[in-house]
C-alpha cells in the first residue's frame, strides 16, 4: 500500500505539469476577483506599449510582432527628426501635400491597430479569470476610456493632416516640385522683400483696393526683419527702370491729376487698363501695377508677394484667443465719409483706451480706423498690431482653431510663395520670431509725401534695411548731443515727440497734435454714457478718410 501510494504522488505532479504547459491561461486566483489588479495594470501598461500586455499573457508570436513594431515605429520617427532637425522635420511635413496625406493614412491605420491592441490586450489578460460583476463593469469602462485616450489624438491628427494638405494645395499650389529647405533655397540671397498687402472687399465698395501695404524685408540667415509702411498718400509714385509702365509714365504716375494720382490708385487705373499694363506675369493687373510701383518709389526688389482681406485678418486673432494691448487713446469705430454716397459714417462704437484683449473685429478697427486720424498714425498702429500678434501667437491656441482658421485661409489669403518653399518659409518665420522686427515709416519728416524724391527715399529705405542701423524709432528717440557752451549741471531739453506715424519710447502710436490723456471728440465721458454724449474737443479731431 505504501508503495502504491508513493508512485501516485509523481505521477499526479506530472500530469499537472503537463496539463499546464497545454494551457497557456495565466494561472487563476485562489479566490473570485483576485486577479482584477492585475489585469488593469497589464492592461494599461499593454496599451502605452502596445504588445507587453499580450506578452504577460504568454501570447508571444503577436506580443513580439506588436511590441517590435511600436519601437521600430519610434525609432524611425525619432532617426528622422534627428537627421533632419526638429524644426525642419516637422516643416519638410507640414509643409508637403503628398506627405500629410500619408500622415494621415498612417494615423487612421495605427489608430485602428491600436485599438484592437486594447480590446485584445483585456481579452487576454481576463483569459481563465473570474470577476465580479462589478469589476467586469469597471473593465468595460477602463477599457472604452483607454480606446477614447488613444483614438480620439489619432483620429484628430489625421484629420488635422487633412486640413492641412488641403490648405497648402489651395493657397501656395501643388507643383509636385522637390521641397527645399531655408539654407539651400536662398544661399546665395541674404535678403528677401515680401510685400504684405491687405485687400479690403468690404460692403459699397466696387472691387478690389488696397488698404495695408507693407514690405517685409528679412535677413534669410537670422531672420531679422524690417517693415516698411508704404503710404497710401504717397504721390506720384515712380515705376522701375526700363519697365512697360515706366514708358506709359515716364515722371511717375500721373493717371487721374496731380492731387489724385497716388500709389493706392494705382491698382484702380490698372484694372481700367490692363493693356498698358502689359504682361503681368499671371497676376491682377491691378496687383501687378501696384508692386511695380512699390519697387520703382523705394528701390526694393520684390521677391514674392502675400494678399490677406480684411476678414481674413479677424480670423486669425480669434483664433489666438484675441490680442492684448495697451490701447493708447479712444479708437472710433466706423467715422469718415462713404465712398458710395459721400454722406459721413456714423461713428457707432468706441474702443476704449488702456490695457485690454481685442477681438478680431475690434482689432481690425484698431488698425483699420481712420476718424479724427491720419494715414501715417494709421500705418503705426498697423505695424504695432503686427508685432504684438506675432509675439503673441500661441500654438496650441492655433491648433485647437486650426480647422475654422485654415478654411478662411482657403478663401483669403492669396501669395505667389510655392509650395516647394513653404518649409524654408517656416523655418524663416521661426527665425524671425526669436530676431528684431524693426519699424520704418515713410512720413513727411523723411521725404515729402506729395512731391517726393524718390532718390532721397531710396536711400532711406537702404539704410533701414541695414540690420547694423538703428531703427526710425531709436533714432527718433536719441537724444541730441549737448553743445559746447553747455555745462554738465544743465539739463538737457526733453525729446521731441516722435514724427508722425513712428511710435513712442513705449512703443504707441499718436495722431499729430494730440498728447496723451487729452480727451477726444465725441468719445463718451463713460462706457455708458450715451452714444452722443462728449469728452471734449481737444487736439486730434479731423473728418477722416473713408472706410
Amino acid at each position: 500500500m505504501s508503495s502504491a501510494s508513493e508512485d501516485s504522488t509523481p505521477l499526479s505532479a506530472r500530469l499537472l505539469a503537463a496539463a499546464r504547459q497545454k494551457d497557456p491561461s495565466p494561472r487563476r486566483s485562489s479566490r473570485r476577483g483576485d486577479a482584477f489588479p492585475r489585469i488593469v495594470g497589464w492592461t494599461a501598461l499593454g496599451t502605452a506599449i502596445p504588445g507587453l500586455g499580450i506578452l504577460q499573457a504568454r501570447n508571444s508570436r503577436l506580443g513580439w510582432a506588436l511590441f517590435i513594431g511600436f519601437f521600430g515605429a519610434i525609432l524611425a520617427v525619432v532617426a528622422f527628426v534627428v537627421y533632419r532637425g526638429p524644426l525642419r522635420a516637422v516643416s519638410r511635413i507640414v509643409a508637403s501635400p503628398v506627405l500629410l496625406d500619408v500622415t494621415a493614412v498612417l494615423l487612421t491605420v495605427a489608430a485602428l491597430i491600436w485599438l484592437i491592441v486594447i480590446f485584445r490586450t483585456y481579452r487576454e489578460q481576463r483569459r481563465g479569470e473570474a470577476l465580479q460583476r462589478s469589476q467586469k463593469l469597471l473593465g468595460g469602462v477602463l477599457v472604452s476610456s483607454l480606446v477614447l485616450c488613444v483614438g480620439i489624438p489619432l483620429l484628430v491628427g489625421a484629420s488635422f493632416a487633412r486640413v492641412q494638405s488641403t490648405t497648402v494645395t489651395t493657397v501656395f499650389g501643388n507643383s509636385g516640385a522637390a521641397v527645399v529647405d531655408k539654407d539651400e533655397l536662398w544661399a546665395d540671397k541674404p535678403r528677401i522683400n515680401v510685400f504684405l498687402i491687405g485687400r479690403d472687399t468690404g460692403e459699397g465698395r466696387e472691387g478690389t483696393r488696397p488698404d495695408t501695404m507693407l514690405v517685409a524685408s528679412i535677413d534669410t540667415r537670422t531672420g531679422a526683419t524690417t517693415l516698411i509702411s508704404v503710404p497710401r498718400n504717397l504721390a506720384l509714385p515712380v515705376f522701375p527702370e526700363g519697365s512697360q509702365l515706366a514708358s506709359v509714365f515716364p515722371d511717375g504716375f500721373n493717371a487721374f491729376g496731380y492731387s489724385e494720382s497716388m500709389i493706392n490708385a494705382v491698382w484702380t487705373w490698372a484694372e481700367e487698363y490692363p493693356e498698358q499694363v502689359g504682361d503681368t506675369g499671371g497676376l491682377e493687373p491691378g496687383m501687378y501695377a501696384t508692386m511695380q510701383a512699390v519697387e520703382g518709389s523705394l528701390g526694393l526688389g520684390l521677391d514674392y508677394w502675400a494678399s490677406v482681406d480684411m476678414k481674413g485678418f479677424e480670423d486669425v486673432i480669434d483664433a489666438i484667443g484675441g490680442v492684448e494691448i495697451d490701447v493708447e487713446r479712444p479708437i472710433p469705430m466706423g467715422g469718415g465719409t462713404s465712398l458710395a454716397t459721400g454722406v459721413k459714417n456714423e461713428v457707432f462704437d468706441w474702443i476704449a483706451p488702456g490695457p485690454q484683449t481685442l477681438d478680431g473685429f475690434r482689432a481690425l478697427w484698431y488698425v483699420r480706423s481712420r476718424e479724427g486720424s491720419d494715414n501715417y498714425d494709421r500705418m503705426c498702429r498697423q505695424q504695432r498690431m503686427l508685432k504684438t500678434t506675432i509675439d503673441q501667437i500661441d500654438p496650441q491656441e492655433i491648433a485647437v482653431a486650426y480647422p475654422r482658421l485654415a478654411g478662411s485661409a482657403g478663401k483669403n489669403i492669396a501669395t505667389s510663395i510655392p509650395q516647394e518653399q513653404v518649409n524654408a518659409f517656416i523655418e524663416l518665420a521661426v527665425a524671425m520670431q526669436q530676431s528684431e522686427i524693426k519699424s520704418a515709416q515713410i512720413n513727411n519728416d523723411v521725404v515729402n509725401t506729395t512731391q517726393p524724391d524718390f532718390d532721397t527715399l531710396h536711400q532711406w529705405v537702404q539704410d533701414q534695411v541695414d540690420p547694423q542701423e538703428p531703427s526710425q524709432a531709436e533714432e527718433d528717440a536719441a537724444e541730441p548731443a549737448p553743445e559746447e557752451t553747455e555745462t554738465p549741471e544743465e539739463t538737457p531739453e526733453p525729446t521731441e515727440e516722435p514724427p508722425p506715424g513712428v511710435e513712442d519710447s513705449a512703443g504707441k502710436c499718436f495722431p499729430k497734435g494730440y498728447e496723451p490723456g487729452d480727451p477726444w471728440p465725441g468719445y463718451p465721458r463713460n462706457p455708458d454714457a450715451p452714444a452722443g454724449t462728449e469728452q471734449g474737443t481737444g487736439a486730434g479731431a479731423g473728418t477722416g478718410a473713408g472706410q
